[in-house]
């Protein structure tokens, strides 16, 4: 049986993180991938990265396969290939629970708006607002500047923002405004990687029997919309 080598992110839970108890990482994106590879028959080499390494990684080729809450844009798929999506994402603006005057994006200014360095809610903020833009290389850098008032908002994917709200934050955040993107993440491969078909086809496989539903209700406490 093949191994690859697939490289996931440090930090972004609930999709990958590390579980200190046990010292393995967990996540649904873990869980996803595992489940992918029994089915395609190949045993995995997890290597973990930061997520600005993994997008460099896979344009290189240092990777076989790489799965990350990433997001399909042409830019990278010029680099390097997607799977089908398997996520619907997007992003969305945080800001202190006790905040008054930001109510949308629009409210944002020229204020000091965090987020994580070289990700899509980075060039959101770049193209979209005059907020002056920090970044960080861990998003919870980001969200700890914004409790302790460093910064006045937050914008990342909606996902790990609720995660981190409703068990690192409960009462210290809120989001504001609609969502701001809509986004869909992919696997990703190298240039022409037979893999890229035979992973599509196990994701179709479960979703058609329902093994996709329910890891995604393991780690979202619900069905997707779409099942």
């Amino acid at each position: 049986m093949p191994e690859y080598t697939v490289a996931t992110d440090s930090n972004y839970v609930p999709f990958e993180y590390l579980n200190t108890d046990t010292g393995e990482m967990e996540g649904f994106d873990i869980d996803l991938i595992n489940e992918i590879a029994d089915r395609v028959g190949f045993t995995i080499d997890l290597e973990v990265v930061e997520f600005d390494g993994i997008v460099s990684g896979m344009g290189t080729g240092r990777y076989d396969i790489g799965i990350a809450g990433m997001t399909i844009t042409e830019e990278r798929a010029e680099n390097f290939d997607f799977s089908d999506p398997y996520y619907d994402a997007g992003l969305i603006l945080a800001v202190r629970a006790d905040e008054e005057e930001i109510e949308s994006i629009d409210d944002v200014g020229e204020r000091p708006i965090a987020t994580r360095a070289a990700t899509t809610s980075e060039t959101y903020l770049v193209e979209n607002t005059d907020a002056e833009v920090r970044t960080f290389p861990d998003i919870v850098n980001a969200y700890q500047d914004l409790i302790a008032g460093r910064v006045d908002g937050v914008i990342y994917d909606i996902p790990n923002v609720l995660y981190y709200m409703d068990t690192e934050a409960i009462g210290e955040m809120k989001t504001v405004g609609e969502r701001l993107t809509g986004e869909q993440y992919g696997i990703a491969f190298p240039e022409g990687s037979e893999l890229t078909e035979q992973v599509n086809e196990a994701l179709a496989e479960m979703r058609e029997d329902g093994t996709y539903g329910d890891i995604y209700e393991e780690w979202f406490g619900e069905r997707p919309d779409d099942e």
